[in-house]
């Protein structure tokens, strides 16, 4: 008995945390630019985009061996999803807009090295995961002490060109 009374608290624990978590998110979208009043947390039958973005970015993680370097990696990826889901030419405006506006001291080396990476990851959505079709709008990283949990806020209705 007392195992189980131990896993129900232990439950409990987690929801709470994980609403604290959600809840801040939540803040943030209405605060933004976007003023998103009304979301779905984690939709049924929907993939939860929060383990999408992650294996979406598995093979760039061990290049990001800090929070600040996952954040950097998360942002770029996030850049790189929503993009692909433009042609091609509207792909490439996108991220120099954000590159030279979100970045305005970097060198011509660093900018390129940040165009690979997106174009890589543009032909990995595109490759691997054109199944999922929903707009990232922002997330949230915390660290745990064991890792970081990801908290992701997408469209729920699917876009409908790539």
């Amino acid at each position: 008995m007392a195992s189980s009374k131990s896993r129900k608290i232990k439950r409990k624990r987690t929801s709470k945390r994980k609403q604290k978590r959600f809840e801040g998110l939540k803040s943030k979208l209405e605060r933004g630019p976007l003023r998103v009043q009304r979301f779905v947390v984690e939709p049924r039958g929907e993939a939860k985009m929060s383990e999408v973005l992650t294996d979406f970015v598995e093979p760039y993680r061990e290049l990001a061996d800090t929070e600040e370097a996952y954040r950097k990696l998360l942002t770029l990826a996030i850049l790189a999803w929503n993009a692909s889901f433009l042609p091609e030419k509207e792909q490439q405006e996108m991220v120099e807009r954000v590159l030279v506006g979100g970045i305005p001291g970097a060198t011509k080396e660093l900018k390129a090295g940040l165009r690979e990476i997106v174009s890589k990851l543009i032909a990995r959505k595109k490759a691997y995961f054109v199944e999922y079709r929903r707009i990232i709008i922002d997330y949230e990283l915390k660290d745990t002490g064991r890792g970081y949990h990801l908290a992701v806020a997408s469209t729920l209705q699917e876009t409908s060109s790539q």
